[in-house]
């Protein structure tokens, strides 16, 4: 799968674990394994994405949404995919308002209407 749509998944996960500090040691091998079924990327692979999205600023969350929005566009069952993941990063503990706000608004992103 294309480097870039790798790096925005990874951004936009590490954004919901950001959201709530959760903790990175607990979320990197349930990012690692999907990253590896679904993305074809080995664990070391895997977490270097990771710790590379966790080091940048998320500043520009909208930007990566979009970015995996776009590129799996005639692909609804890959847009799902990733929600449920970034379902259970969000459900896994800590949950507040912003993480529902969160969700909807890359569910929304996924399936404009």
């Amino acid at each position: 799968m294309d480097k870039m749509i790798k790096e925005s998944v990874a951004t936009l996960f590490c954004h919901a674990i950001k959201l709530d500090d959760k903790e990175l040691k607990v979320e990197k091998p349930l990012f690692c394994r999907f990253m590896g079924q679904d993305f074809d990327c080995n664990s070391d692979e895997a977490e270097k994405i990771l710790e590379k999205a966790m080091s940048k600023d998320c500043d520009n969350i909208d930007t990566h949404i979009s970015i995996i929005s776009n590129a799996l566009y005639n692909e609804p069952y890959w847009k799902m995919n990733i929600l449920k993941q970034l379902n259970h990063i969000i459900f896994k503990r800590n949950i507040r308002n912003a993480d529902y706000e969160f969700f909807d608004k890359v569910k929304e992103t996924f399936f404009k209407r």
